[in-house]
């Protein structure tokens, strides 16, 4: 009797991590989904006019939950504020929000979360984070110069937040080099592969 109920027990959490899979996984599709009709239909595509009609899909990696990491925040609310270098000429401001320690293949990280000065005062994005990193498949299977992922504060503060790199995108200057885009600071080097969200453009 006991043996069934263990059995039992391990069948349904089974089955309930294969129905969480299935639903991010359907997530992420429809996140992909919104992000390819902005690239094709949006006046603010990143793509060059001359691109859009040709648009199918930009490529991404499989969707991996191993991606989707818990981090541990320590905050940096004191922190100077920072100015991030640009492709461009000028820097943009920002505040240091927290440093995110995570583990991923039995190895932990650190990034910094950052908010943009210009940006918190703005409707809308009180709340929006920015990630810049870098990491061992730039200038193989991603972009050479990093990418980025966004997430917000939290609604209830734990001391935790939800990293999601199948959600990582490339700057828009990726695609067109009349954007101006953050550099990922060194700081933010992730030293692993990171085989999610969207790879090289070509």
């Amino acid at each position: 009797m006991k043996k069934t109920i263990l059995f039992l027990l391990f069948f349904c959490f089974a089955l309930s991590n294969i129905n969480a899979q299935k639903n991010y996984t359907e997530q992420i599709i429809q996140h992909r989904a919104t992000l390819n009709n902005f690239f094709r239909e949006s006046k603010e595509s990143p793509l060059p006019k001359s691109k859009r009609k040709a648009f199918s899909t930009l490529p991404f990696f499989p969707v991996d939950l191993t991606y989707k990491v818990k981090a541990k925040l320590t905050y940096t609310f004191n922190s100077p504020v920072f100015y991030m270098k640009t492709t461009g000429k000028q820097n943009d401001a920002y505040q240091p929000y927290a440093l995110a320690t995570f583990t991923l293949y039995n190895k932990q990280h650190t990034v910094t979360i950052y908010q943009n000065v210009s940006l918190k005062n703005k409707r809308g994005y009180q709340n929006y984070l920015f990630i810049p990193f870098t990491d061992n498949t730039n200038g193989k299977t991603t972009y050479s110069g990093g990418r980025y992922i966004e997430t917000t504060i939290p609604e209830i503060p734990t001391g935790y937040i939800t990293l999601d790199f199948n959600k990582a995108y490339n700057p828009y200057c990726a695609y067109n080099k009349n954007f101006i885009c953050p550099i990922p600071p060194k700081n933010n080097h992730i030293a692993t592969e990171i085989l999610a969200g969207v790879k090289h453009t070509n």
